[in-house]
């Protein structure tokens, strides 16, 4: 599923530790790796050449370290953009998924990984894997990304573009036989009690259709999480209560009982969940 992977590195030591996130991606098929530095000099045109010549010895190093996890590995650095350019190398290569770093608020501004990571969330139309980095004292950095697939959160909103993100989870629980808890949260209340009713059957029933498609695919645990709130809210809460590895969720979408959930939501939750996120686009 992902054969092939884009690893976006800013050749700081907090990415030395994203690349090592590769080695987790692997048992869901992961077996070629793009290590892409994007060299982007905007008010001093003409240095090009020399942080070029810089940043060699730092990506053949990370090469190396990702040849040592047994994948096949091509480098680029081309001059551009950094958004713009990963996303043309993302289409170039026909990559599976992008992962790239993406730091804690705060730094976001002063971290190369941390605001492209937010561009392009925009732009590309891959899957995205984001990996949080906690910057720490002295120059150090933390970063989660062991033992992604462990126990899954997979918000929906049932539409088409959730589906799809489904698509994804369900390979991954066919790889992985992970344990998931299907999420839907309904953001408004129904002064009809029947009605309000109607529409908590109605959800409930294509939450347990879901619980049942992941289960035979392979899920060693399938839960339902039915709540009322605000839809970012609700997900970014239900990660610190819950012991989740990662979340899976589909990057817009605008379904079930015209509920808009998923486009904005999925942007807020991409800069405040403390875990991976992994994002798939809308089809199309």
């Amino acid at each position: 599923m992902f054969i092939k992977m884009l690893v976006c590195t800013d050749l700081s030591p907090a990415s030395d530790d994203l690349i090592l996130c590769a080695e987790e991606l692997k048992s869901i098929g992961m077996e070629e790796v793009i290590l892409a530095h994007v060299i982007y000099v905007a008010s001093t045109p003409g240095l090009e050449e020399m942080l070029a010549a810089e940043a060699r010895p730092v990506l053949e190093r990370q090469r190396k370290i990702l040849e040592a996890q047994g994948v096949k590995v091509t480098v680029e650095m081309p001059f551009g953009l950094p958004a713009h350019t990963l996303n043309e190398m993302a289409e170039k290569h026909d990559v599976s998924l992008i992962l790239i770093g993406s730091y804690d608020k705060g730094i976001l501004q002063a971290a190369t990984i941390g605001s492209v990571s937010a561009e392009l969330l925009h732009q590309t139309r891959r899957p995205l894997l984001l990996s949080r980095i906690t910057l720490l004292e002295k120059g150090k950095s933390e970063i989660v990304c062991r033992k992604l697939f462990v126990r899954v959160l997979f918000p929906t909103d049932f539409s088409e573009t959730a589906e799809r993100a489904l698509d994804y989870l369900g390979k991954i629980a066919l790889e992985t036989g992970c344990q998931v808890t299907v999420m839907h949260v309904i953001s408004e209340r129904d002064a009809d009690p029947v009605a309000a009713q109607r529409r908590e059957e109605g959800a409930r029933y294509l939450l347990e259709a879901k619980k049942r498609r992941l289960k035979t695919l392979g899920a060693a645990e399938v839960t339902i999480d039915l709540v009322h709130g605000k839809p970012g809210a609700e997900i970014l809460g239900r990660t610190k209560e819950g012991d989740f590895s990662i979340i899976v969720m589909g990057g817009q979408g605008k379904g079930f009982l015209e509920e808009v959930f998923l486009g904005s939501v999925s942007n807020e939750v991409a800069r405040h969940a403390g875990v991976p996120l992994l994002l798939v686009p809308a089809p199309g």
